[in-house]
């Protein structure tokens, strides 16, 4: 019986937010593979199992659904980013942090990052929807570029920075920023093939301890 509240019951709110999820799994995957002009909400509904209208009540239209789907990746990389970016804030507030420091920093961080890609639900979507949307410039390439890509490698270039004791971040700092961060994609959108030339599993400890040491050598290299 309704309580005269208006308001929709708590398992109301959790199957829509279910719902909502689903939907956005299946269009990440569409949209990696087909991108926006290939992929329709027809097929997106059918892989979510959920009825068409589904998408527009959730998201507005196709292109609404696209650009959550960007706002979701930018949400998970905040979400595993939050510890290591105030950590960060902090060891700069509180003066020059050593270059020691900030090469643990910078490892920590770009194991952070290796570990969304490597996500056996979603790191490979979420990677080959971003670099689709960064390459082609579609609906939500703002989102991506704003909020993910230019302000991720600025953080890495201020670590590479303050690593070789310079006082501003140079043209060169964000050139080896950007072949740090784009290394890590063999393991997102060239995973599996990646992961085979290592004669590695996707999901074993020994798989990320061999990807955690090459990462400690390439930033020590800096």
């Amino acid at each position: 019986m309704a309580d005269g509240s208006g308001e929709l019951p708590r398992s109301g709110y959790a199957k829509s937010e279910v719902t909502r999820q689903a939907i956005l799994t299946a269009a990440l995957s569409e949209f990696g593979l087909k991108g926006f002009g290939g992929a329709t909400t027809r097929a997106i509904a059918d892989a979510a199992g959920v009825a068409l209208p589904a998408i527009a009540y959730h998201f507005g239209n196709k292109e609404g659904l696209y650009r959550a789907c960007a706002q979701d990746i930018v949400a998970a990389y905040q979400a595993s980013a939050i510890s290591l970016m105030s950590g960060a804030a902090h060891l700069f507030q509180s003066g020059q942090p050593s270059p020691q420091q900030c090469r643990t920093l910078l490892s920590d961080t770009l194991k952070m990052v290796l570990r969304l890609f490597l996500d056996s639900k979603t790191g490979e979507a979420q990677a080959d929807f971003a670099m689709r949307e960064l390459r082609d410039r579609g609906p939500a390439f703002d989102i991506l570029y704003d909020r993910l890509w230019q302000p991720g490698v600025e953080v890495v270039a201020q670590l590479i920075c303050a690593i070789r004791n310079t006082h501003t971040v140079s043209q060169s700092d964000r050139a080896d920023a950007l072949m740090l961060i784009s290394s890590l994609l063999a393991f997102g959108t060239g995973r599996d093939v990646s992961l085979r030339i290592l004669g590695l599993e996707q999901g074993q400890s020994h798989t990320f301890d061999v990807l955690d040491t090459a990462i400690e050598r390439a930033v020590a290299g800096l």
